[in-house]
């Protein structure tokens, strides 16, 4: 009888304990990101960043860091290192969009991709995030561990689960779309992760609202929004008690 109520309160105070995130502010330093009318990504990330980093650090159930707190370079490898070495339970990495389609507008939700080992065109981020790494060559044997590690498997459906419940925190629905691609910072942790695109920086509306501290406020609470239902519904456990 001892033993069992023992077991009662450690499964008890494992599920109450803080949830470490990791939050990832896209760009930074010389890396602007995207650029319209002056207004940079990188800036545009990291304000929406710290308004999340702020509601976290209220909520006991969480217990967040964040990889950059001013206009600084961080590589993609001291992102992936950085969040490894907190030891977190989840990863979120915040950016803005573009496109020359001065129509397009919405909010994007992305997950690791997982692609055919034999692609020869393979490659673990996009150009215009990642510019930095666009030298790097990366090695298939890499590639190929990453894709028949079958912890992956298991990250990508967990994943997927988390842009689901962000996504239901965004209005018009129709416009949040949830898709796969080969970031960097993705494919390393062996988390849930997810790269959140808040909207898009070439669409004028977008544009003015992603600038102003009220909407920026308004997406790092759909975020936590998110964050909180994700972690009562799949009853996420931490790694350390």
């Amino acid at each position: 009888m001892k033993s069992l109520l023992i077991i009662s309160l450690f499964i008890s105070s494992s599920a109450f304990a803080s949830l470490r995130v990791t939050i990832d502010p896209g760009h930074g330093g010389s890396d602007n990101g995207a650029v319209h009318d002056s207004i940079k990504e990188s800036d545009i990330a990291l304000g929406i960043s710290k308004k999340l980093l702020t509601l976290l650090k209220k909520d006991k159930s969480f217990k967040p860091q964040i990889l950059r707190t001013k206009n600084k370079d961080i590589s993609l490898e001291s992102r992936v290192h950085l969040s490894h070495r907190f030891d977190a339970d989840l990863f979120i990495s915040i950016h803005a969009n573009a496109s020359p389609n001065k129509k397009a507008r919405g909010t994007e939700f992305y997950i690791q991709n997982q692609l055919p080992v034999d692609e020869e065109n393979l490659f673990l981020a996009h150009h215009e995030h990642q510019q930095q790494e666009k030298t790097k060559e990366v090695k298939k044997s890499d590639i190929q561990s990453i894709l028949f590690d079958l912890k992956k498997s298991q990250k990508v459906l967990k994943s997927y689960q988390l842009s689901s419940y962000l996504r239901k925190h965004w209005p018009q629905k129709k416009n949040q779309m949830i898709r796969q691609g080969p970031f960097y910072v993705l494919s390393q942790p062996e988390i849930p992760s997810v790269l959140v695109e808040v909207g898009y920086l070439s669409h004028p509306k977008e544009r003015q609202n992603l600038k102003a501290s009220w909407y920026q406020k308004k997406v790092a609470q759909r975020i936590y929004n998110g964050l909180k239902d994700y972690a009562k519904n799949q009853q996420v456990l931490p790694k350390k008690q």
